[in-house]
């Protein structure tokens, strides 16, 4: 069995170099990590379009995305409408003067998970598919800790 160090160590080097590997793209389009999470969040999931929708499906910190959008909507590249059931939800969507910097950062995100995946199985990415939703459902509670 993995030493626990050993897992949450490489946890922590796969989003050290991620960070790496788009802050070129931070200094040219002026833009923080976090504005990148948000901006790659909802042109990598359609469907999924609240700032909720961020914080609970990629564990970004709702401070950093409400920052995050409050700057991107700002600078003209996001749009929010409201939700015409229910008021307190907004629905984002990117704008025109956005899509050149989302292309290059889905660039570098895919630039950089061929990295991280280059010699791995497409067996083995199914197997650690598996091993990780096991993991998900046991940290939410699915299974007792040992």
């Amino acid at each position: 069995m993995p030493q626990p160090i050993d897992f949450m160590r490489m946890i922590q080097q796969i989003r050290r170099r991620y960070a790496e590997s788009l802050r070129p793209l931070e200094r040219r389009w002026m833009l923080t990590g976090n504005e990148i999470d948000v901006l790659l969040f909802l042109a990598n999931n359609p469907g999924y379009d609240t700032a909720r929708d961020a914080v609970e499906m990629r564990g970004l910190s709702k401070s950093h995305v409400c920052k995050s959008v409050d700057a991107l909507t700002r600078r003209g590249w996001l749009a929010g409408e409201q939700d015409k059931r229910d008021r307190r939800c907004v629905h984002l969507r990117l704008l025109p003067p956005a899509v050149q910097a989302v292309e290059e950062c889905r660039l570098a995100q895919r630039a950089f998970l061929g990295t991280l995946y280059g010699g791995v199985t497409d067996d083995e990415l199914e197997t650690m598919e598996r091993v990780l939703h096991k993991l998900e459902h046991n940290i939410k509670g699915g299974s007792s800790w040992r």
